[in-house]
């Protein structure tokens, strides 16, 4: 294991850092960083020229003094973080929250490594794989292959490590031939996937992520989520930008508030994301500009979700679908006596989507084929956020439906409806088939598909925001009392 201590460069020696317990990987003692923000380009050469012939002249001279003043007012000090102190255990993924400006990236940067503080230090235990700004650690004229070795190298794998690791890259990435075209002809999504493939699959120690996967579609999200998941119950040390409070409640255990580059609380995931909130509210009441909530895409109108849904009769489609089977290679098991071969989700006029409105009322479509007769048969689904938290879903049995014996080569179509309370988020739709199969008298699985379908819910115009997960319809009444 490798120890790194950045101390920042000064006139006297900063003091050594104390030797971390081997619980602590992460270290931060009142770290801050200063930028010179200057007035002009001309200013740049200016400022540094008078400064320069300030140093000639003895001190106390007048001429001294207006060459020091004219040097000041070329530029302005910015403190993007101002002494910022924590520490990190080994196996403890940390939530960095604030708003834009906030100063999280370059606290993440300042850990990473990839830039010096202005005062303070920061110690850091273990291999660091940071998925930073969206490209950066990649070679723009090299192929995607290229720069896997490229970036494993800089993470300290030999060329075996790295091959022995290649396939795992290429498949968790899903970026198809463009794995051999110069990254310059990537969208930014697929130098995302690529990013954030090398990220977790070179077997970090501590691994730092800022806010990567907003540009990810909806099944890489859930995708990535569910990977963090998995290295976080191997123990991996997790540092977690993200401005999605759900998100980090979720997943981090302790987190840290940034507003202007100075620290507010340091604490519990919970209690850290409620004062955040709060900070927020505090700042929507003063119509300061919202700046917290991410970017969502509007979704076509949508009907009024008061209404009853309208049960229409199941159109003639095409059965399977070859992309689900792609995508969900490594994320079913089950024994082959039956395939969920499809799973789309509609609204009430019949329409295929995978945007909706928050309350609105949609039909999950599923899909299946029965290899092998089939009997004692209950379907069911998962509805989980994009960190893995299951919030709804149901199956037959629990509905009381009985489903019929299904005869091998025969197929089906199944249809939930039900409406989504939820919050604005991504969620993923994970899907199971159970009973017995052939002269089996045994109940078993057989198939079940994680991550088998993605959508986003948002809010509908003029909705007000609200902060709990799921918002449950209820009647009010007011009556005052003498």
């Amino acid at each position: 294991m490798v120890s790194t201590q950045r101390p920042v460069p000064a006139a006297s020696p900063p003091p050594t850092a104390p030797t971390m317990p081997d619980d602590v990987v992460i270290r931060v003692s009142q770290l801050a960083k200063t930028y010179r923000i200057w007035a002009t380009p001309a200013a740049r050469l200016r400022g540094p020229l008078l400064a320069g012939m300030a140093r000639l002249l003895p001190p106390g001279n007048p001429t001294r003094e207006r060459l020091l003043a004219g040097s000041d007012s070329c530029s302005r000090e910015f403190h993007a973080l101002r002494e910022c102190s924590f520490e990190i255990k080994r196996g403890e993924t940390f939530g960095i929250v604030g708003q834009n400006g906030a100063g999280k990236s370059t606290l993440l940067q300042l850990v990473a490594g990839t830039i010096t503080p202005t005062s303070g230090s920061v110690s850091v235990n273990g291999r660091v794989a940071a998925l930073l700004e969206l490209g950066s650690g990649f070679d723009p004229t090299f192929t995607g292959v290229e720069n896997i070795f490229l970036n494993g190298s800089i993470l300290g794998l030999s060329d075996g490590e790295i091959r022995q690791r290649f396939d795992e890259i290429a498949r968790f990435a899903d970026i198809g031939d463009f794995i051999h075209q110069p990254v310059r002809t990537y969208s930014s999504g697929m130098v995302m996937r690529l990013a954030f493939a090398i990220s977790v699959c070179v077997d970090p120690q501590i691994l730092i992520v800022d806010e990567a996967l907003a540009v990810g579609d909806n099944y890489f999200v859930n995708k990535c989520f569910h990977r963090l998941n998995e290295l976080k119950s191997r123990g991996v040390t997790i540092l977690f930008v993200s401005h999605a409070a759900a998100i980090v409640t979720s997943l981090c255990s302790r987190a840290l508030l940034l507003d202007k580059g100075q620290t507010v609380m340091v604490g519990d995931a919970e209690e850290v994301v409620n004062r955040y909130n709060q900070l927020t509210r505090e700042r929507q009441s003063a119509d300061v500009q919202r700046l917290s909530q991410p970017v969502t895409t509007p979704a076509p109108a949508t009907e009024a979700t008061a209404a009853a849904p309208t049960r229409p009769a199941a159109p003639a489609v095409v059965f399977a679908d070859p992309e689900l089977e792609k995508r969900c290679q490594n994320t079913r098991f089950g024994n082959g006596g039956a395939r969920i071969v499809r799973v789309q989700m509609e609204d009430t006029a019949g329409h295929e989507r995978t945007a909706f409105a928050h309350g609105q009322s949609v039909i999950i479509k599923f899909f299946c084929e029965f290899l092998e007769d089939a009997d004692h048969l209950v379907i069911g689904y998962f509805c989980r956020t994009d960190t893995g938290i299951n919030i709804t879903g149901t199956n037959t049995e629990v509905e009381g439906i009985k489903i019929p014996r299904q005869a091998a080569g025969s197929r089906s179509l199944m249809l939930f409806h039900t409406t989504l309370p939820v919050r604005p988020g991504i969620y993923s739709i994970t899907m199971a088939l159970t009973g017995t199969r052939g002269r089996e008298t045994e109940i078993s699985t057989l198939d079940w598909v994680d991550l088998a379908h993605s959508f986003s819910v948002h809010l509908a115009p003029n909705q007000p925001a609200f902060e709990q997960q799921v918002l449950i319809p209820h009647d009010f009444e007011f009556h005052p009392v003498e």
